[in-house]
């Protein structure tokens, strides 16, 4: 049986692939995808940045996609965002 932990990493990998499969690439994620994953999947905690902002910010290799490292760092930074919120009352 997996651990919690398992099924978030697994979480992660098909809530991405969910995404980048529109267009049929398994390993990208385009503009739009991206802007529609954030609006979908976590409205509350990508807020204050715009799609567009966020895809400059993530595409660090400039290949006009985000690819699973990449998203990873989305994951990261809206984890951290997210325990933050855990902690305010």
């Amino acid at each position: 049986m997996p651990t919690d932990l398992e099924k978030a990493l697994d979480s992660l990998v098909c809530v991405f692939h969910k995404y980048s499969l529109k267009k049929g690439n398994y390993h990208a994620l385009y503009r739009d995808d991206l802007k529609k994953m954030l609006t979908t999947e976590c409205p509350h905690y990508t807020k204050n940045k715009d799609a567009d902002t966020w895809f400059k910010e993530l595409d660090v290799n400039a290949d006009n996609a985000v690819n699973f490292e990449e998203y990873l760092v989305l994951v990261i930074k809206v984890g951290v965002e997210a325990h933050k919120l855990s902690h305010k009352e």
